[in-house]
């Protein structure tokens, strides 16, 4: 019976992430279109995009612990209503301000994932936990593909962008409701936001100069950044080279989601087999850098969709196989810890990806984002060649 509502609990968690990242997949390939609509530079999309990652990387610490103290279910409740809210503004914003304010709403909001990785710590078995985690990696990927499909269909039946924010806010609030009705507060809560954002000094600087972490970590990094920086800057080169509307931009994250779930829903569980992060982490990165290079001199659409192909399969290896190996290296112990200053140092990527993104296409030209990206995963390809080799007890 408990292994029942085990299960019910974590399809209960995945529905509750996946939703929040439909939300969040309906708006980003139109983000830059609305707000170019409302005057604003390619620098300034660089911030707008960027201050919904600053808010994550502020207060997914701060969900995590709070929910240690006060319970998984209330947070989630709280965390939940803020996003609606942040996408309701969205739906009703006329201005640039505006704009930023639901941004930043929805990124307070949207920070619980760590909430989300503590109720699963909380009601699975050790031996239970990574298909558990796993999960929550399989609601991004399906989010992200069906996001931009149900945007999509809502460009076709309404030109107005103010009507996608509020099919996000829709789409938050029946997760509201969904959390409030069905997701019981576990029954036994661990320390999971203490063991995994109440680091010290000490361990975060002992942590980054780990002769086996370090180079994990660096690589984790510059790809989270390289992606961050492509992805802002992707609806900008599409407007200004091909003209197009967010209908085309939909149907082209469409795509992207589409390798992604092909790479991480399956193919990646045969590849790691044997133990062969290493490896793989090199093919990742370097695909990824041909996608990259290959997008910046993309002539026309065709050329463009086979750089997305080729950069998405990369990124799709490379991203895994590296969280996986950095938790492979960690000691047993700090593991917890260790998987969260990366996902800190991920979430900074994505912060700074967007911001110097969108500075280089507006001050350098459209193309640089990309050679940049290129080159960045260039070194983390390099970089892959250091990394120890895990034994196969690991």
């Amino acid at each position: 019976m408990k292994e029942k509502s085990s299960k019910s609990a974590l399809f209960l968690i995945f529905l509750t992430v996946f939703i929040d990242l439909v939300g969040f997949g309906l708006v980003i390939p139109i983000l830059p279109t609305y707000a170019r609509e409302l005057q604003a530079s390619e620098s300034t999309v660089g911030w707008l995009i960027a201050s919904y990652s600053i808010m994550q990387f502020l207060f997914t610490p701060f969900w995590g612990r709070l929910s240690d103290r006060v319970g998984r279910r209330p947070v989630l409740l709280l965390s939940l209503a803020a996003s609606f809210f942040g996408y309701l503004i969205w739906g009703f914003a006329h201005s640039l301000v505006w704009l930023f304010v639901s941004r930043i709403v929805a990124g307070f909001g949207n920070a619980n994932i760590a909430v989300a990785q503590a109720y699963i710590s909380d009601v699975t078995t050790e031996e239970n936990r990574a298909k558990g985690m796993g999960l929550v990696g399989a609601a991004f990927g399906l989010g992200f593909v069906l996001g931009p499909a149900l945007g999509l269909g809502v460009c076709y039946l309404s030109n107005d962008l103010h009507t996608v924010g509020l099919v996000a806010a829709g789409f938050s609030l029946v997760d509201l409701i969904l959390t409030a009705v069905l997701l019981p507060e576990p029954k036994d809560r661990g320390d999971f936001g203490k063991d995994r954002f109440g680091l010290s000094p000490e361990f975060i600087f002992k942590t980054l100069n780990s002769e086996k972490l370090r180079v994990s970590f660096l690589i984790f990094f510059v790809s989270t950044f390289a992606f961050a920086n492509m992805e802002s800057t992707l609806v900008l080169l599409t407007m200004k080279q091909f003209q197009w509307g967010p209908r085309e931009n939909m149907w082209m994250f469409l795509y992207i989601g589409f390798w992604i779930i092909v790479v991480q829903g399956g193919l990646i569980r045969r590849l790691t087999k044997k133990n062969n992060e290493k490896g793989l982490i090199s093919v990742g990165t370097l695909l990824t850098a041909i996608g990259l290079s290959i997008v910046a001199f993309s002539g026309n659409p065709t050329m463009l969709y086979v750089a997305l192909g080729v950069l998405s399969i990369g990124s799709s290896i490379n991203n895994p196989c590296n969280q996986s190996m950095i938790s492979k290296l960690a000691e047993h112990q700090y593991v917890g810890g260790v998987l969260g200053l990366g996902q800190s140092l991920s979430t900074l990527g994505r912060i700074l990806g967007p911001i110097v993104g969108c500075f280089l296409f507006e001050k350098v030209g459209s193309a640089s984002p990309y050679y940049a990206g290129a080159a960045f995963m260039l070194l983390a390809c390099f970089l892959s060649f250091s990394l120890p080799k895990l034994s196969q007890e690991n």
